[in-house]
C-alpha cells in the first residue's frame, strides 16, 4: 500500500481511517499516548504520566492540550495512527494503586490489621471509593529490612476526572502511612550519614553585603 501511494500518502490515509472509522478519542477525551511497539507501563497510575485533552479534530489533524502544563500541540492524525492510543474517558472506575512499606519483622498479624482497616476504610467511602481489588507483596529486600506491599483500590470515577482521583489517592496513601506508623512497621528507609566537612564558614557580611543581619541561633 505505501509503495504504491508512497509513505506520506500512506500516511495520510492511515491518519484519517483512524479519525472516521476507528474513532479512538471525542472532543474532550483524556488520552495517553505511547509507542505501541514498546510494553505497557506499569510503573504507576496515569496521574504520574503525560496525558492530553482533544480540544479538537479533524481527518487530518488533532489538536491536543497537555494536561500538566495547559500547552496546546496540533498533530498529524497519520503520526499518532500506529501508536496506542489510551483513551481514559472510556476506561471506567480507575484502579489506583497505593504502596505500603513495611518493616520485614511485621507480622502476619500486623500485616492483617493492615489490610482490613483499609478495607474498612472504603466501605465507609462509597462515593469515592467501589472495591479494595488486591493487597498483595511486591517487594521482599532482607538486606534493606523492607518487604513492600501494594494495595489495588478501585475509584468510582474514570481517570477522565483526574484531579478528584489524584486528591483522593493522596489521602489514602496519608490514611495508610498513618495505619503503618501506629503499628510501628512503617518502613523509614536507611539513613544517609552526613560526612560533609566544613572547615571555616565564610563571613555573612562577604556574601551578603554590609546591611546583612541574621538572628542568632
Amino acid at each position: 500500500f505505501a509503495f504504491a501511494l508512497g509513505p506520506s500518502a500512506a500516511k495520510l490515509i492511515e491518519g484519517m481511517t483512524m479519525i472516521a472509522v476507528r474513532r479512538p478519542f471525542d472532543l474532550g477525551d483524556r488520552i495517553s499516548i505511547v509507542n505501541c511497539t514498546g510494553a505497557p507501563d506499569n510503573t504507576g497510575d496515569p496521574g504520574y504520566h503525560d496525558t492530553w485533552i482533544v480540544e479538537d479534530i479533524n481527518l487530518f489533524t488533532t489538536t491536543l492540550r497537555l494536561s500538566r502544563s495547559n500547552e496546546v500541540s496540533t498533530v498529524n492524525n497519520g503520526s499518532i495512527a500506529n501508536t496506542r492510543i489510551v483513551n481514559h474517558g472510556r476506561s471506567q472506575n480507575a484502579l489506583v494503586n497505593i504502596s505500603l512499606p513495611m518493616r520485614i519483622d511485621a507480622t502476619p498479624d500486623q500485616v492483617q490489621v493492615v489490610e482490613t482497616v483499609l478495607k474498612q476504610h472504603v466501605q465507609d467511602n462509597p462515593r469515592v471509593w467501589a472495591s479494595l481489588v488486591s493487597f498483595t507483596i511486591t517487594t521482599v529486600d532482607p538486606a534493606k529490612g523492607l518487604i513492600e506491599y501494594k494495595a489495588r483500590v478501585q475509584h468510582v470515577k474514570s481517570w477522565q476526572d483526574l484531579l478528584p482521583i489524584l486528591q483522593a489517592r493522596g489521602d489514602l496513601e496519608k490514611f495508610c502511612t498513618e495505619i503503618l506508623m501506629k503499628l510501628d512497621i512503617h518502613y523509614e528507609g536507611c539513613g544517609m550519614e552526613n560526612d560533609v566537612y566544613i572547615k571555616e564558614l565564610p563571613d555573612q557580611q562577604q556574601m551578603f553585603g554590609e546591611a546583612a543581619t541574621f538572628p542568632r541561633i
